[in-house]
């Protein structure tokens, strides 16, 4: 009995683990799926870093504020492409190569969203 026990909780065990990879779509096996999951990554943390860059400078009622957050952005961008080069740089040539790139852009980019999320808070409380 405790053996037929044993052998359902494996089997649900094995099942929930097969779904569980079935519905995680970042649960690739292949350098290819990796590589879609870690661009659909990039995208979204993009999308969201555009949508409060936007927000961010429409609260900004001074043209130099807004320029000097241009420039600063520009800069970022910069940084953010050669950074995460200086970073991936061990993994030229191979197939992984493209999946650390963009994982690192992404995680750099997540990270600035939250500097200007950070900021518009402070203009809203200041």
């Amino acid at each position: 009995m405790r053996l037929l026990g044993l052998a359902i909780l494996f089997v649900v065990a094995v099942a929930s683990n097969a779904q569980t990879q079935k519905t995680d779509p970042c649960k690739g096996d292949t350098t290819y799926e990796m590589r879609q999951c870690a661009a659909r990554r990039y995208k979204q943390a993009d999308d969201e870093l555009n949508r409060v860059y936007r927000n961010l400078i429409s609260k900004l009622d001074n043209e130099g504020h807004q320029t000097s957050l241009k420039t600063a952005q520009q800069a970022w961008l910069k940084y953010r492409d050669s950074h995460c080069e200086f970073e991936s740089y061990l993994n030229r040539g191979g197939t992984i190569y493209p999946v650390v790139l963009t994982e690192c852009v992404t995680s750099v980019t997540t990270a600035r969203t939250k500097e200007l999320k950070e900021e518009i808070y402070r203009l809203e409380h200041l």
